[in-house]
């Protein structure tokens, strides 16, 4: 078996989202040997659940703009102290403070890309630097030209086998939505205005007069920058009248139950300012399909990669599309039947963690 080869890892947020969410996989999969320490540039609540899984954890805050320098003096001495054998960077963030951070250094580093955000010039300048690049989809390396594209390495994000109870997840979806909702459907991700939120409450009127009992649950965090959206979001709900159709249940530790007690997961993500909003190779989605959700969602980023013929995908924007592919999959056994069925067996024969990992390693050797 060839030795391990020492990491540390600089995360470019704690807050509990999809990036901490893999690398929080990543890290209890590789294993102790392989995991010297993290980093994180900000201070939230990752940083205390890598610390009670006893990784070692430093923080150092980094602003935006001017933020950058300092951080990345101090995260230079980080790394003279931890001596890894490669620098994992998560996120833009971390490429952007690494790729100043390691000038004139032989210390090797891969910058692990997620989105779509910054892309153009900013994310060819930090691939360059980078001794690899590593993307969690094809799509997500379409911004890439000329020498840089032959460092480039996609790695799909993958999951452990799921053993969830529908029916547990079921009843404890309907105990936070305080009621017998007779069909649910579920859009897991942050309260943020690229996430789709106000795509389902568009369609919401017309899917509840063809389903009388359906809900909406939205479930995942209100954060900083975006509380108002949220507050935005709760009035508009209270002014159309639909509070008895449409419920936020918060950021849930074990959201992948509640996925298990939907019907359908809805991921209509828009596109914002700097390319965000198109999803990577989003865990919502590769979740639901690892416990036989079926998904509807936008076709664009990499979820045509993720759900190939085993989801609903319409087109961006599409609201008409997306209300009558929701209203399928609920009125029609066979055919959610036949996605529930085609997503497990893609996610185990495709997006396996295992997977995931022996290639993750296998970059991680050839960097050093």
């Amino acid at each position: 078996m060839t030795d391990p080869v020492a990491v540390t890892f600089v995360s470019s947020h704690a807050r509990l989202g999809g990036e901490e969410n893999y690398l929080l996989k990543l890290i209890e999969e590789l294993g102790p040997a392989w995991v010297r320490n993290v980093i994180c540039l900000e201070d939230a609540p990752f940083v205390e659940r890598l610390r009670a899984e006893g990784i070692a954890t430093e923080v150092i805050p980094t602003g935006p703009r001017l933020g950058i320098a300092p951080a990345a003096v101090r995260l230079r001495r980080a790394l003279s102290r931890a001596r890894p054998d490669v620098v994992h960077a998560n996120g833009v963030k971390a490429g952007v403070v690494c790729a100043a951070a390691l000038v004139g250094s032989r210390t090797p580093w891969i910058w692990l890309k997620h989105d779509f955000s910054w892309d153009g010039r900013l994310a060819n300048v930090v691939a360059a630097r980078a001794t690899q690049v590593v993307a969690v989809s094809e799509a997500v390396t379409e911004t890439f030209e000329g020498d840089v594209r032959g460092k480039v390495h996609v790695v799909h994000n993958g999951l452990p086998e799921l053993d969830v109870d529908r029916e547990q997840g079921r009843a404890r979806l309907r105990e936070l939505l305080g009621h017998e909702a007779a069909e649910i459907v579920s859009l897991v991700a942050r309260v943020d205005p690229t996430k789709g939120h106000r795509e389902l409450l568009a369609i919401l009127p017309e899917l509840i007069e063809a389903r009388p009992g359906l809900h909406l649950a939205f479930i995942g965090a209100e954060h900083f920058p975006h509380l108002e959206f949220a507050e935005e979001l709760r009035a508009e709900i209270a002014q159309r009248g639909l509070e008895h159709a449409a419920t936020f249940v918060g950021f849930q530790e074990n959201a992948v139950e509640l996925i298990a007690g939907s019907d359908v997961i809805a991921i209509p993500s828009t596109i914002g300012e700097r390319g965000l909003g198109r999803e990577g190779f989003p865990y919502a989605g590769l979740e639901a399909m690892a416990v036989g959700t079926p998904v509807v969602a936008y076709a664009h980023g990499g979820l045509p990669e993720m759900l190939g013929e085993c989801g609903r995908l319409v087109g961006p924007g599409d609201r008409g599309a997306l209300r009558d592919a929701i209203l399928e999959l609920l009125a029609d056994e066979d055919a959610h039947a036949k996605a529930a069925a085609c997503g497990r067996a893609r996610v185990r024969e495709s997006f396996s963690l295992a997977g995931m990992v022996d290639a993750m390693r296998e970059r991680y050797r050839e960097a050093a």
